[in-house]
């Protein structure tokens, strides 16, 4: 008779098999719109001159009033700004394009005086409507994550329904497991409103627990902190190198 961990371990194996022939699924899927669709690209690309064109978008989350989770004096929104800025060098260093949609602590509902609603609903309106309108090749959703549960840690990867957000996050999920020595598979976020209305393939990077303490630590050490910024770069490059080979 089984034990509660064998069946544990049994879930755990079917989840990683299921998860395992998605990411095929999502890789051929991809490589069967660039062969049966090579003007796809282009068509997609940029066509206004006056606009910049990039490959990655770094959606540094919250800012200015609204901090994200806390701990004491630890923000979110401040450690989201300090790795975005070093994926950002990473990113560049390695010959990307990159764009990032805050640079400082404030908040982008400030920018929207074009939709209607409440502050939150503004901010993520000006994050959809910046991504929308530059159409970079990806968007990163950059944040850290809160548990009531305080042994929960390590990064977890949210991807749109389509197949390039799958094969983006599947590689950063890997990447970032590495990283902190986990076996997190990536999930899928319906309710999402940055997912549900981006366009371009997009992704919500929780790279970590500010409610566990290891975690809180880590995301607060600027040597950590560059590691993140590496494996998102590392899982960049396997991305394009894959869906836009040279």
């Amino acid at each position: 008779m089984e034990g509660p961990e064998s069946k544990k371990d049994k879930g755990r194996f079917l989840c990683k098999r299921m998860w395992a022939g998605l990411k095929r699924f999502a890789l051929l899927t991809v490589l069967l719109m660039m062969i049966v669709g090579a003007s796809t690209s282009q068509a997609m690309a940029n066509s206004d001159p006056l606009l910049p064109s990039a490959d990655v978008l770094l959606d540094v989350g919250h800012g200015g009033i609204d901090s994200g989770t806390m701990f004491g004096k630890y923000e979110e929104k401040a450690m989201n700004l300090a790795i975005a800025k070093k994926t950002y060098k990473a990113l560049r260093k390695r010959g990307f394009r990159v764009m990032i949609n805050r640079t400082e602590d404030y908040a982008l509902s400030d920018d929207n005086t074009w939709s209607y609603g409440g502050r939150h609903r503004k901010d993520l309106a000006q994050r959809v409507g910046l991504a929308n309108t530059l159409q970079p090749r990806m968007m990163l959703s950059l944040h850290i994550n809160w548990s009531r549960k305080p042994y929960v840690r390590g990064p977890l990867v949210i991807y749109q329904n389509q197949s390039e957000s799958i094969l983006l996050a599947s590689l950063l999920q890997d990447a970032l497991n590495q990283v902190y020595e986990t076996e997190e598979l990536p999930v899928l976020g319906k309710k999402y409103y940055v997912l549900r209305n981006t366009k371009c393939p997009s992704v919500i990077v929780e790279l970590g627990f500010l409610s566990n303490s290891k975690d809180r630590k880590l995301l607060n050490d600027s040597h950590f902190q560059t590691k993140l910024a590496k494996a998102i770069t590392h899982a960049v490059e396997q991305y394009m190198s894959m869906t836009h080979p040279k």
